[in-house]
């Protein structure tokens, strides 16, 4: 956290973050309330999370070029200006009766496809703000700032929806973007990065060239994606547990999903203010195998209690790991291939929101534990499968980045 006090442009984008951190941890309370309402359908919850999912990752490699090729303050910019109004819409729909089903996957789609680039403008600006040296903080302190919202925002969306209504949820979004514009207005000396002769789309697949023939990168985007595809379905079946299995209503989804995001909290502290961790590899493993292991026991737990405890010791397993992985990423590739590098990653979590397709298939026909336990055992296997390699990957590919920068 001391980044955040010493680095004033960092402090900056940080900030302007947290707002809009705040806003996105309200949308998936408002979206998974708004549609079990509507439907009363688990698999309808998840057909959302997935289209949300499905536009995220779509749209994640062009995401990629335009980052490494536009000024990432004024693309940041925009996607604060789509996320308003969409909520806006969003909010005036559901006011004047006017929300269907179609309008909501619709919006599902386009805060997905604004995601993209959102996601990869605030990885790629925090390495340009921080440098390679203190990535993992700043890593950790933009994951604080997602937590200590995910703390906060969901019990303030659900107390609003149980108060006032879903429409107040979404004003509360459009709101806390507007400050989060207002604030990276004031990020100024932002340079867009050099102009490439290539075209659009050679820049798409010298990208994709890049992953797939560079194994460190290769096994890292892999990782993502099975704990993405399997592990995240626990986000979008959190409504229906909340409502089916431990009797909540709104404020009680929103007190579940606080309690993960302070889980999260404590890893995310723990790493911004200790010295550098050398083996990032060590830290992803054991990472991977605590949020598969705390997926089981959050699936196979009946009381709030235990399930505030699992759930909070899963999300802070998953900010163990994912720290771990994003600084892993970013400094095992050039400067020139960051923005597509790390668009593959984005493109990686918006299986995370397709997971809600099979994850709402599973719930229908079995129960919406059923479904969450399943993918923690494929998170929990597939951590245990790749850890050796990982740990040893990882080192060499520390010791020839090393080689580079110093040559």
């Amino acid at each position: 956290m001391f980044l955040i006090l010493q680095n004033y442009k960092f402090r900056l984008l940080w900030a302007s973050m947290l707002f809009d951190d705040a806003g996105r941890m309200v949308i998936p309370v408002a979206l998974g309330w708004l549609v079990l309402t509507l439907t009363d359908s688990p698999l309808w919850v998840g057909i959302s999370a997935g289209v949300a999912g499905l536009g995220l990752t779509l749209f994640s490699p062009i995401a990629g070029v335009l980052v490494d090729r536009y000024n990432r303050r004024y693309l940041l910019l925009v996607t604060l200006a789509i996320e308003m109004a969409c909520a806006l819409v969003m909010g005036v729909l559901v006011h004047t009766n006017n929300v269907s089903i179609v309008s909501v996957l619709l919006f599902s789609f386009i805060i997905g496809v604004n995601g993209a680039t959102r996601y990869s403008c605030v990885s790629a600006l925090t390495l340009d703000l921080v440098g390679r040296s203190n990535l993992l903080k700043g890593v950790a302190a933009n994951f604080f700032s997602m937590t200590i919202m995910g703390v906060v925002a969901p019990v303030a969306g659900g107390w609003i929806i149980r108060s006032l209504g879903v429409p107040y949820a979404y004003y509360l979004i459009v709101g806390v973007s507007l400050v989060s514009l207002v604030i990276l207005m004031n990020l100024k000396g932002i340079k867009a990065p050099e102009k490439e002769l290539s075209s659009h789309v050679e820049d798409l697949i010298e990208g994709a060239k890049f992953v797939f023939n560079t194994p460190i990168v290769r096994m890292l985007i892999l990782a993502i994606l099975v704990s993405e595809t399997f592990g995240w379905a626990v986000e979008s079946m959190l409504p229906v547990i909340a409502r089916d299995e431990l009797s909540l209503g709104p404020e009680g989804l929103g007190y579940l999903m606080s309690a993960g995001a302070f889980g999260a909290v404590i890893p995310s502290i723990i790493i911004s203010v200790v010295p550098d961790i050398k083996n990032k590899g060590m830290l992803m493993f054991i990472g991977l195998v605590c949020f598969g292991s705390g997926l089981v026991l959050f699936a196979l737990s009946k009381q709030l209690y235990s399930s505030l405890l699992f759930i909070a010791f899963t999300m802070g397993s998953a900010t163990v790991y994912e720290s771990a992985l994003s600084t892993l990423l970013q400094t095992s590739v050039p400067s020139n291939m960051r923005g597509r590098v790390l668009s593959f990653q984005t493109f990686s979590w918006g299986f995370s929101g397709m997971a809600g397709f099979h994850a709402g298939a599973i719930a229908a026909l079995f129960s919406a534990p059923v479904a969450v336990a399943a993918g923690g055992v494929i998170v929990l296997l597939n951590g245990l499968r790749i850890g050796k390699k990982l740990i040893l990957l990882t080192r060499d590919s520390q010791r020839s980045v090393s080689s580079r920068l110093d040559s």
